[in-house]
């Protein structure tokens, strides 16, 4: 997946863009800004095959149990080095803010510490900030969502002063761009295989839904083409089509032209978010509003606190959350790997479909929350702590 050139970071008027299951989060806030509207469809006969409801079921059931291990299973044989300084330069949302508490909590464990500088997530401020933190003497950067297209230059001008620059939720290419990414669209996307399956499982192969995308956000896209695939290959003739959301109806109409199609597509009874954060709010009180809450299901990939709420409420049928201990610790970790000589391997997120049986509390109040609840003790001992 290309980077857009040209394309930046969405204002702070649209910090309800927090993670994907995408971080997600963080990678729309940086992925791109822009905006395209449109829509393309396509379906295929009608009838349902009960083989595809099996496997659907079968790969559902990989990923509705919430995982009980990190996805890191290497320890780190050598020494890893203590004192080193860190510094998070946060993108200027609070989807970024949240993981600088994460990432000290980690840091400690290896006897390092973590400075948070804020911005506002202009490239701008986000190169001053670099280069503050190179002449401040800090021997690596973790700054999510990294752009390189505008970037490029501040994160080069680093690394050739001996500082590591780490990030996640980016299209940056690790080993040539920066030294770690992880939450890559590459890995993001059998987040596309958990919705696919979802879908044609609940409907029993019966489904007829559509994909809403925001075509701005670069990074979303293998999402959204691994699903199109699985929906198809797990149910042949299941319906199925896409709308896009221009960036500029975030936070605004978009729940209103996600009706508009509904009303004029009758037979549509799923909607797939390809970010849910954005595009879910005020959407079920939208379906309510038009009748349509009863007939029409949502799921989709990332999330906020009202986003949690709904799926707790059952007014979405549930959603992937962001693996945001995940990749804050798999960051450190390709720093410790790193710093004692040893291979930097990636470290792909966690993945777990949430239904409202079992969101969190910390979800629902607006807290950042594990997905593997007992994580610490796992980094922990794959470091030797």
């Amino acid at each position: 997946m290309s980077i857009t050139p040209g394309r930046r970071t969405p204002r702070r008027r649209h910090a309800t863009l927090v993670p994907m299951a995408a971080l997600a989060a963080v990678a729309l806030l940086a992925a791109g800004c822009g905006s395209s509207g449109g829509s393309s469809s396509g379906s295929s006969s009608t009838g349902s095959s009960s083989s595809s409801v099996s496997a659907a079921n079968q790969l559902l059931d990989k990923y509705t149990a919430r995982p009980t291990s990190i996805t890191q299973t290497t320890p780190i044989k050598k020494a890893i080095p203590a004192g080193k300084k860190i510094t998070f330069i946060s993108c200027g949302v609070e989807a970024c803010a949240i993981q600088g508490p994460i990432l000290q909590q980690g840091a400690k464990t290896l006897g390092w510490t973590v400075t948070q500088v804020g911005t506002d997530g202009s490239p701008e401020k986000v190169q001053n900030a670099i280069q503050a933190a190179v002449r401040n003497g800090t021997n690596a950067i973790i700054l999510n969502a990294a752009d390189v297209t505008t970037l490029g230059k501040a994160i080069a001008d680093a690394k050739a002063k001996g500082v590591q620059f780490v990030t996640c939720c980016s299209l940056a290419k690790q080993g040539s761009d920066v030294l770690f990414n992880t939450g890559t669209p590459e890995q993001n996307a059998p987040i596309g295989d958990i919705l696919a399956s979802k879908v044609v499982s609940q409907s029993g192969g019966k489904a007829d839904t559509v994909y809403v995308n925001v075509s701005a956000f670069a990074i979303l896209a293998a999402v959204g083409t691994e699903f199109e695939k699985k929906y198809k290959e797990l149910c042949p003739s299941c319906k199925s089509a896409k709308i896009d959301i221009p960036l500029t109806s975030l936070g605004k109409d978009a729940p209103d032209r996600i009706v508009s199609y509904l009303r004029s597509h009758p037979s549509v009874n799923y909607v797939v978010l390809s970010e849910s954060g954005s595009l879910g709010a005020g959407l079920p009180a939208a379906l309510r509003a038009a009748g349509l809450n009863t007939k029409v299901k949502v799921i989709g990939q990332g999330g906020n606190q009202q986003t949690y709420q709904d799926v707790k409420s059952g007014q979405m049928g549930g959603v992937t959350p962001s693996s945001l201990y995940g990749y804050d610790y798999s960051m450190l970790d390709a720093l410790a790997r790193k710093w004692s000589g040893e291979p930097v391997l990636q470290t792909p997120p966690e993945f777990w479909f949430m239904t409202s049986s079992d969101v969190p509390a910390a979800a629902t109040s607006g807290a950042a929350f594990p997905i593997v609840t007992d994580y610490q003790t796992q980094w922990a001992k794959l470091w030797g702590k």
